[in-house]
């Protein structure tokens, strides 16, 4: 897939050629999760400039970003380029977020205001009433919903931060199973009603992705 052609995914952005780096940071955030950039794909400035109609300035503050969050690899003067998929990576990813979301969730249930009640409500309804809306998409929804309504922001920032490379792991690999649209619905639904079994669906969620992974870490990833 092209640059165009993912530019094209989000008409709503590229209709406005004055597009913020967050604008940026989203398009290209979602071509890595959904392998339109594939793993070890080389980035230019030039390419990314002219597809998305934008300065210089906000793709490399997008790059720097993706950086920071693990997705991107860059050498300066050298190269930019999407991060190969890692497995021990990876499942250091998923241990962390084992030990921090099922806290963050147990300690945060109380927090759900209606705004985000309703945001997840919303989520769930329409990840039950339409096949083919994107998993993928509603997990990400999910889980911004519920950090935004949090108080502890540096627990919901440090989550945030892992959420990117884990996100891609669930949507390019094999496991994707792990994250059913039947248990994105159920953890989407008892956020939504400070139910304590978005703690174990969670937590039953990163240690299926674990177990998938597992023979795979320790040999090229």
């Amino acid at each position: 897939m092209t640059l165009e052609d993912l530019r094209a995914r989000f008409p709503s952005l590229a209709a406005d050629r004055r597009l913020l780096r967050n604008d940026v940071y989203a398009i290209l955030l979602a071509g890595i999760i959904a392998g339109d950039l594939a793993p070890g794909e080389r980035l230019k400035d030039a390419e990314l400039t002219g597809a998305l109609r934008v300065s210089r300035t906000p793709v490399r503050e997008a790059i720097s970003r993706l950086a920071q969050v693990g997705l991107i690899h860059t050498a300066p003067n050298r190269y930019t380029l999407v991060a190969p998929m890692n497995d021990a990576e990876t499942d250091g990813v998923i241990g962390v977020l084992g030990l921090l979301l099922p806290a963050a969730i147990r300690s945060s249930l109380d927090e759900i205001g209606v705004e985000t009640e309703f945001e997840l409500t919303v989520i769930a309804e329409r990840l039950e009433r339409d096949p083919s809306s994107s998993v993928i998409d509603a997990l990400q929804r999910t889980m911004s919903a519920f950090l935004g309504g949090i108080s502890d922001r540096v627990l919901a920032e440090t989550i945030e931060t892992l959420l990117p490379r884990f996100f891609r792991y669930v949507a390019l690999s094999e496991a994707v199973a792990a994250a059913s649209r039947e248990r994105v619905l159920a953890l989407a639904r008892a956020l939504a009603a400070s139910d304590d079994s978005a703690i174990e669906v969670s937590g039953r969620m990163l240690r299926d992705l674990a177990a998938a992974l597992t023979p795979n870490v320790g040999g090229a990833g």
